[in-house]
């Protein structure tokens, strides 16, 4: 499986990685005693994640353009670099309902 995962392009294991410990860093505000804390560590690593992910995007556009007969490839590992966003979103949401209404695990 390891080895599988390292035959993976870089944006695709960056994709996975990131998706990962984000849903990681989610499930653990539930479970954490001091939510705020987790809240600044979901944030930072939100914001580390959103630089990182960009500079790749930057460079899958720099190949688009660099290698024709490879946009199909890139344009795979742009949209799966991308699906990231949309899961973050939901999962501010979701936070987001859960401290501002009368949810169990207010702060």
């Amino acid at each position: 499986m390891e080895k599988d995962f390292l035959k993976l392009p870089l944006a695709i294991q960056m994709a996975i990685v990131s998706f990962g410990i984000g849903t990681i860093l989610f499930a653990c505000f539930f479970f954490v005693k001091d939510k705020m804390q987790m809240v600044v560590i979901g944030y930072n690593f939100v914001i580390i994640c959103f630089i990182v992910n960009s500079l790749m995007l930057l460079k899958l556009i720099y190949d688009w353009f660099r290698n024709p007969h490879k946009k199909k490839i890139i344009l795979k590992q742009m949209i799966i670099l991308l699906l990231n966003i949309p899961i973050a979103y939901a999962y501010f949401l979701i936070l987001y309902y859960s401290v501002t209404s009368n949810s169990p695990y207010k702060f």
